[in-house]
């Protein structure tokens, strides 16, 4: 087994139960309630960066600009500008996508860009200067219609990825200077010269007025050529940007800074809100759109977020979207950290980048089975009355980080070994929960040698030579040929998954919950509508073995996909899998609840992977699907709801196992207040019982830790 360095632990908890009657002898109150699953969870995602996909108009491929590289930014030969593809070739392939199982599809920005930029180009779309069209590298206003109007047909959704932090870089400083200038020695000054915070006035129609000569720490200018080249016009307004530098990635340059030099907008002002509300609202009533990715999301306010994206979700349902999914990109693979901007309420969803160090890392064998068990258990840190983890949108490679191909591609394993690698990663990411997100060309075997510029194939025929001559998992070497005319059997595979889950879609908005992660063996069961599943998975060099309860019993079993053997007994499960394999299994009875239930709720425990917040746990014996509700009142006050939880912890070395688990966030009380806690448990067939009621006081003393 290869080693992988210490995983950060989800959380650390010391459980005493504690059996307690009802206190106030009153008539218990029924507030129970689902898990929440949003308009993302049972998506399927092919993430296309459209210029590099197909190439269905030549005629477009240099912007219709003559004066060469330099000026239209094409050159298909170098891998940092534009190659030529554009939405017609879009078009034309979509129905492949569709054929490969995907209910969505997600592009990189299709917006007008700054076309080239130092020594590269914007083919990535990330250097916008005007929001309200499309690039005529990748077409007209028409084609990108008519490619939203073929995926429809076909019954695709369109999510585009957009840009809120930051423009093309335009603007100069008059000093010369773009080091970082800090807001402590150098603070914000409204128009009279007078120090602000814009924090404090994030979005208020209080907010400053601002001057271009006294305001900034670092003086703004555009050259005249460049002075009205931004759409909408408020984006050529340089007191809409904060002017401060390029970012450190480190304390408040994280929100303020200019992102690699591009420039950073003043996304604390009214008019930057406004602004961008009126321009992602018109991407949905003009073009139709049907989802948003969006980008740098972590270097931006949460004011900001919670102020335009209810907004823009007040649009799409209007558009008759009811179902609009929202995902941001906050490039933090800690789940304590990703988590608040959910839980926030700043984003229903984000790209779950635990998720991906997670898997990444067992699928190269690097980490054990027994490592995964501390990543979901953090999925409770997703819990809350709007929110759970089934809405994370998951991945295992992108355009920045690299493919998965490439780091599989990076062991000394055998070609065949390295196709097993691959194809259980596919596994992973389809049968475990969370809106799965296939990189365009991961289907086709590409590998690459590292993120960015590196992981941008072209899937068309290439002009660049390293591409040609690239290895590729599960097949050879591209050479002159296009990806489009050969057959991969990871393109085979991903197909067969995805019919797989669209037949058994418990598989991918069902209960996860947790078996097994011992023997180097990782199961769970999926659970939906009486139906029990379950999937294992080996990622080490050899065959193992393990034996797990189930919830179903005295069921036969069948095999949906995947290599090994299996037997079952009463209530439980022998499986043997083969090296680098996964295997799918499916109960033959019918899941039947019993009519018994119970429930005991502990003390909160501080968990200190947290900004303060409190684990709430109860217990529920057995092994049954139960749902447990959690909620918290001021004495004598209605009951809030916490959050519900349809799956119990497994234990880790950090985390004891068989909890039902919320968060108390003390932030969401006042301080000094007096609470009562409660959980509901209901099973399948609707039978509730109710715990004892636990007290507490904020904030909560002598809260202890398992050591």
């Amino acid at each position: 087994m290869r080693k992988l360095r210490r995983l950060t632990p989800a959380a650390i908890f010391l459980f005493g139960l504690v059996f307690l009657p009802e206190v106030n002898g009153a008539q218990p109150v029924d507030f129970s309630k689902s898990v929440v699953r949003g308009p993302v969870s049972d998506e399927s995602i092919y993430f296309v960066m459209t210029d590099r996909y197909a190439n269905g108009d030549t005629s477009n491929d240099s912007a219709h600009l003559t004066g060469g590289a330099l000026e239209s930014g094409f050159n298909p030969s170098d891998i940092g500008w534009w190659h030529g593809g554009d939405f017609k070739g879009l078009t034309e392939n979509l129905t492949r996508i569709k054929d490969l199982g995907f209910t969505s599809i997600w592009i990189t920005p299709p917006v007008k860009q700054q076309y080239v930029q130092g020594q590269s180009a914007g083919y990535h779309g990330y250097w916008g200067i005007d929001f309200t069209t499309v690039d005529p590298h990748l077409g007209t206003e028409a084609d990108f219609k008519d490619f939203v109007s073929a995926s429809h047909k076909l019954g695709l959704k369109v999510i585009i990825d957009v840009v809120a932090n930051h423009t093309a870089d335009v603007i100069r400083y008059t000093d010369g200077s773009y080091n970082y200038r800090d807001i402590e020695r150098y603070p914000y000054r409204d128009a009279k010269k007078k120090p602000f915070i814009p924090g404090l006035v994030a979005g208020k129609s209080t907010f400053p007025k601002l001057s271009v000569d006294y305001s900034f720490p670092h003086k703004p200018v555009v050259d005249d050529a460049k002075k009205n080249i931004k759409n909408p016009a408020w984006l050529n307004d340089l007191t809409n940007y904060h002017n401060r530098g390029n970012s450190t990635f480190s304390g408040t340059s994280n929100g303020d800074g200019d992102f690699y030099g591009l420039d950073d907008l003043f996304t604390e002002k009214p008019e930057v809100v406004a602004g961008w509300i009126q321009v992602w609202s018109d991407w949905i009533t003009k073009f139709d759109i049907d989802g948003l990715r969006i980008d740098t999301f972590r270097h931006v306010n949460p004011e900001f977020w919670k102020a335009v994206i209810p907004k823009v979700l007040a649009v799409a349902r209007s558009a008759g979207k009811p179902d609009f999914p929202i995902f941001g990109e906050v490039a933090v693979s800690d789940a304590d950290v990703l988590s608040e901007y959910v839980i926030s309420g700043q984003t229903p969803s984000v790209l779950d980048f635990t998720f991906q160090r997670f898997m990444a890392a067992y699928t190269q064998g690097y980490l054990p089975a027994s490592g995964l068990p501390a990543f979901f258990n953090s999925d409770d840190y997703y819990t809350s009355a709007k929110t759970s983890a089934y809405d994370l949108v998951t991945f295992l490679g992108n355009h920045d980080m690299g493919r998965i191909g490439m780091f599989i591609n990076s062991s000394s394993e055998t070609d065949g070994q390295k196709l097993q690698r691959a194809e259980l990663a596919n596994a992973l990411l389809f049968f475990l929960r969370g809106a799965p997100v296939i990189y365009y060309g991961d289907e086709k075997g590409m590998t690459g040698t590292g993120g960015d510029k590196a992981a941008r194939q072209d899937m068309f025929a290439t002009a660049v030579d390293y591409w040609k001559y690239a290895p590729r998992i599960g097949g050879t070497a591209i050479g002159d040929r296009s990806s489009f005319d050969v057959i991969n059997p990871l393109e085979i595979q991903i197909t067969e998954l995805a019919q797989i889950v669209a037949a058994n879609p418990a598989l991918r908005n069902g209960v996860q919950q947790i078996i097994s992660a011992d023997a180097n063996i990782f199961a769970v069961s999926r659970y939906q509508g009486s139906q029990e599943y379950v999937v294992a998975f080996n990622s080490t060099e050899s065959s193992q073995k393990a034996r797990f309860q189930v919830s179903t019993p005295e069921s036969q079993w069948s095999k949906l996909t995947g290599s090994g053997s299996f037997a079952s007994s009463k209530t439980e499960l022998s499986v043997e899998i083969p090296a680098r394999s996964y295997l799918v299994l499916k109960a033959k009875s019918q899941f039947r609840p019993t009519n018994k239930i119970s429930v005991a709720l502990s003390k909160p425990v501080l968990d200190i992977y947290t900004n303060g917040w409190y684990g709430v746990a109860a217990k529920v014996p057995g092994n049954e699907f139960v749902e447990v509700t959690f909620a918290a009142r001021y004495l004598g006050k209605p009951w809030k709801i916490l959050g519900t939880s349809d799956r119990r912890t497994f234990t880790s070395a950090t985390t004891a196992g068989g909890l039902h688990r919320v968060y108390l966030r003390p932030k969401e009380f006042k301080k000094g207040a007096v609470l009562e806690l409660q959980a509901i448990a209901k099973n399948q067939k609707g039978t509730i019982a109710w715990s004892n009621i636990v007290k507490v006081t904020l904030p909560i003393k002598k809260s202890k830790l398992r050591s």
